[in-house]
């Protein structure tokens, strides 16, 4: 194959789909489940029966809502961090017992210790038998 294959043909004028940025992400995500719209539609330009201000209005609800879900997701970063072998048996009991997963029982754990006050903070850190 070389570059002249690569040359954009002077055919047909390909029609580009109108839609918005709105429109496009929630086919992406219709797509993902198997039920896509525009690309479903084919050269049929999708009719919302929408104003400019009734669209305006909706975007905005979908940008209200996604605020609102992002707030709810918590988002975790990785970490590496050493463990004794009795530290991490221990994690894994824990984990098995509860049947929960060993970063959520970490995260646990530094939410019970970060909502005590400063001695008993203190208390509990020194007077840890584990080093």
């Amino acid at each position: 194959m070389s570059l002249t294959d690569l040359k954009k043909g002077k055919g047909e004028a390909v029609k580009r789909k109108n839609f918005t940025v709105d429109e496009f992400i929630s086919d992406a995500e219709d797509y993902a489940k198997g039920q896509p719209k525009l690309v479903k539609e084919g050269k049929k330009a999708p009719n919302t029966g929408l104003n400019l201000e009734q669209a305006i209005a909706a975007a905005e609800q979908q940008v209200v809502a996604k605020s609102k879900s992002k707030e709810s997701n918590r988002t975790f970063r990785h970490a590496t961090f050493t463990l004794s072998e009795d530290a991490i048996a221990q994690l894994n009991v824990l984990a098995k017992e509860s049947k929960l997963a060993k970063s959520h029982i970490i995260r646990i754990l530094i939410d019970q210790l970060a909502t005590q006050d400063q001695k008993q903070q203190l208390a509990a850190l020194l007077g840890s038998k584990t080093l």
